[in-house]
């Protein structure tokens, strides 16, 4: 899957998402994966394969980083 970045075709392929730690590997379905490109981050589901990537969706990194200190604070569940 490729898209536009600051003028640059990023290719989010499957090799560049990491499958998180604290996924686990039975079927409840518990899989998220994480690929890093500059200043964007793709958060992917690995249960919803692509031809050659996954599902995902993109943030930048500083909204991520605030929706997940806002997760750890519990302002937001």
């Amino acid at each position: 899957m490729s898209d536009t970045f600051n003028s640059q075709t990023v290719s989010w392929g499957r090799q560049l998402f990491r499958k998180s730690s604290r996924s686990n590997g039975g079927s409840s379905g518990n899989c998220v994966a994480v690929a890093v490109h500059g200043d964007e981050v793709a958060v992917g589901d690995t249960k919803t394969p692509l031809a050659d990537s996954y599902a995902h969706l993109r943030v930048s990194s500083a909204d991520l980083g605030g929706l997940l200190a806002a997760i750890k604070a519990g302002t937001i569940a």
